[in-house]
């Protein structure tokens, strides 16, 4: 039997008026029970929206366009509630199969739709699901009750932290990803933080960094140390929430060092430069530093550019601009601790006594 053919034939089914749709109890999940092990999220608002934030690792499974979906706003606010709804239904009848065969896989799990505010769009689903047999219930108050979650979540007290810190290059994301118990920010913005931090990545809109810091929050120790990678406010396009900013500067800072080598063969390691759009990106970026470094520095690397001699700009780079910069911000900081990070398995070994010794201290 093929995947279509084991769903039911709607032909025989009992059309649902729009009341069907509108009455009767369905299960409702709030934001945090939602957020379980074991649910499955499904975000039935448009790509647009989904697109602008959505819930870490829901699935995208649009009812409508954002026209269609305006179409039916309209509807609602000048005729009424069941007028709109027997629009939705009409719109996504045709599209009915295509869209149920795309949960089946799911049907043995707990399903948990959510729209914008918990509205027609999720309860008209789960109720559809339902009628097929489907484990499926609302989220309360929808994406909107989600980000209210989030915000709360962000204003409470952060952990203590461990902040690593260095010059660029040296590796501290590197090293971070060997530590127990760390918060990965340039990971979870999809961005370096630096210049050229957004080449080779997917930049994540504010709403879906601050959705994923509070699902990684949600995993980690609430009263022991975390590691976490020294950082300015902004991440490439996001911001830090200021309780996390702030336990920053309140942390326990460690200074970590490697060779100019090192350094240099960390970065071009990282960023992959070996494409023709990562080139035109590169160029693009490099002219914009003629007014920090002059047209003869940047005119230079532009040429290394074009001949590939990637390790000497990252030379230039490191001597003329990014160093300069970090020894300015950095030069009223107060280390509590210095370590090499020529060899990240040893760094990582001494990091982890670090914070071992912190927390008999207390």
């Amino acid at each position: 039997m093929s995947t279509c053919d084991s769903l039911p034939d709607q032909s025989k089914r009992p059309q649902k008026s729009a009341e069907d749709f509108l009455n009767g109890s369905i299960g409702l999940f709030s934001a945090e029970e939602a957020l379980s092990d074991g649910i499955i999220l499904v975000d039935v608002r448009t790509a647009e929206e989904f697109a602008k934030g959505s819930i870490p690792e829901a699935l995208s499974r649009p009812l409508f366009d954002n026209m269609e979906r305006a179409e039916i706003g309209t509807i609602y606010k000048q005729i009424g509630r069941d007028a709109a709804v027997d629009k939705g239904l009409k719109i996504i009848e045709p599209r009915l199969q295509q869209f149920l065969k795309s949960l089946l896989d799911l049907k043995s799990h707990q399903l948990v739709i959510y729209c914008a505010r918990g509205g027609m769009r999720s309860a008209s689903v789960v109720r559809l699901l339902q009628s097929h047999g489907f484990r499926a219930a609302q989220m309360q108050g929808g994406y909107k009750r989600f980000r209210q979650y989030v915000l709360q979540q962000l204003e409470s007290p952060m952990p203590p932290l461990i902040v690593l810190h260095g010059q660029t290059g040296v590796g501290k994301t590197l090293l971070l990803n060997k530590l127990p118990d760390h918060i990965d920010l340039e990971g979870l913005a999809g961005h370096r933080s630096s210049l050229f931090g957004a080449i080779n990545k997917t930049p994540r809109s504010q709403k879906n960094f601050e959705g994923l810091l509070v699902q990684k929050l949600r995993t980690l120790p609430e009263a022991q140390p975390l590691f976490v990678e020294g950082e300015s406010r902004k991440v490439g396009q996001v911001f830090l929430p200021y309780s996390l900013a702030n336990a920053m500067k309140s942390g326990m800072l460690v200074l970590l060092s490697a060779s100019m080598n090192t350094r240099i063969s960390r970065i071009v390691e990282e960023y992959q430069i070996c494409d023709e759009q990562t080139f035109r990106q590169v160029d693009s970026i490099l002219i914009t530093l003629r007014v920090s470094l002059g047209k003869l520095k940047v005119d230079q690397l532009r040429l290394w550019l074009k001949k590939e001699e990637i390790e000497k700009i990252v030379h230039m780079l490191l001597v003329d601009y990014y160093d300069p910069l970090y020894m300015h911000s950095m030069s009223s900081y107060q280390y509590v601790l210095e370590l090499s990070a020529e060899d990240l398995n040893l760094a990582a070994v001494e990091l982890i006594h670090f914070r071992d010794e912190v927390i008999k201290s207390h």
